[in-house]
């Protein structure tokens, strides 16, 4: 089977569609990603060592604006390489996890009748899945609720294929080794890997009401926030431990979460599926201007469930928040709950699901609804 993947701009697109590649690759076939020169997904696949075709393909903007026909055209010449280059790798199938740079594959994979899949992992699904799912063989699903965007297309929930760290031994669980060490519960903040401004902001000003709490706070900033927040960190002269860094990369970030008795974050749709693997209750702060306002809708579907707190941006404060992580540190029986739901809610062979409907083998996949 020869296999183009395809999907981008962004980590939530890539990192799934870098899952599925690689599970294929496993099963034999020969995989391609094909995406955007503009996003991570050329650096992601030349890491996992697949090969990468790269597109002009960009976010589509109001073509009454210079910067609309800028990527109207770009679109344009995308679509043109990407026929050529799915015929000339003599494509037979594409996976799509969708965003702007899966547009201009998945177009002409339809034009050409090469069958294709799209997986959607929000509970609002984006333009471009939308707009291409008529014509897919089926839509895999991570949220319940994305189903009834689909009416006219088979739908799957197959789960997130989720990064391997966060699998490589077992759900709930990673090895000991790879746990950090604290007497105190650990409180984790992490605002993606851009981090978040309206997070660093509260963060230490939620330790700093929380003096008396044996906690240890470690707080993920992003690259661009890391000096702004170990000044205030300074400036309001913390003395509890805090932990504060720009980062952690994969295995580490597994580690961190695995080692969070309550986690603060967003509510990205990877992010979710990485809690639900390793059974951690959470308090979601979706980014307001999502799309759709999707991570709104993502961090519902986790508070229906029993395994989250949900508090939107607008009523953030070191008094909201304090709030939600007490409750969590109050109540252990509601902690067990959430591990609970959070186990029933996990798929934790979704790269398999997800493939076997990718590569047309539904008889091994739980029903369709």
């Amino acid at each position: 089977m020869r296999l183009a993947v395809t999907g981008g701009g962004t980590g939530g697109h890539v990192f799934p569609a870098i899952e599925v590649a690689l599970a294929a690759r496993e099963r034999g076939s020969e995989v391609a990603y094909f995406g955007s020169l503009r996003g991570i997904e050329g650096t992601q696949a030349a890491k996992a060592g697949v090969p990468f075709r790269g597109f002009p393909s960009e976010p589509l903007y109001r073509l009454a604006t210079p910067k609309g026909l800028r990527s109207a055209v770009h679109m344009a010449v995308a679509m043109s390489r990407a026929l050529r280059a799915l015929q000339d790798e003599r494509i037979e199938r594409v996976f799509s996890s969708g965003g702007y740079a899966s547009a201009p594959v998945v177009s002409s994979a339809r034009k050409l009748g090469i069958p294709y899949v799209l997986h959607e992992q929000n509970s609002v699904p984006g333009r471009t899945n939308v707009m291409l799912s008529a014509g897919a063989e089926a839509v895999c699903t991570v949220f319940e609720a994305a189903a009834r965007h689909f009416p006219r297309t088979r739908v799957v929930r197959t789960g997130m294929p989720v990064r391997g760290a966060f699998r490589s031994s077992g759900q709930g669980h990673l090895p000991t080794a790879h746990s950090l060490e604290s007497a105190s519960p650990i409180l984790l903040i992490v605002g993606g890997s851009q981090g978040s401004v309206a997070l660093n902001d509260v963060a230490v000003a939620t330790a700093v009401r929380m003096a008396t709490t044996p906690v240890h706070w470690l707080h993920l900033t992003g690259t661009s926030h890391f000096e702004s927040s170990r000044a205030s960190l300074e400036r309001m002269a913390y003395t509890g431990p805090y932990e504060i860094k720009a980062y952690l990369d994969e295995g580490d970030m597994a580690a961190a979460m695995f080692s969070a008795h309550v986690v603060v974050c967003r509510a990205g749709a990877g992010t979710l599926a990485e809690l639900a693997a390793l059974r951690k209750p959470s308090v979601l702060v979706p980014y307001p201007k999502a799309f759709g306002d999707h991570q709104t809708a993502n961090a519902q579907e986790f508070v229906q469930i029993g395994a989250a707190d949900l508090l939107p941006q607008q009523g953030l404060s070191a008094t909201t928040l304090e709030a939600r992580i007490q409750a969590w540190l109050d109540d252990g029986l509601r902690v067990r709950a959430a591990e609970t739901a959070l186990a029933k809610w996990d798929v934790p062979d979704a790269i398999e699901r997800t493939l076997d409907v990718a590569l047309q083998d539904a008889p091994k996949v739980g029903g369709a609804r």
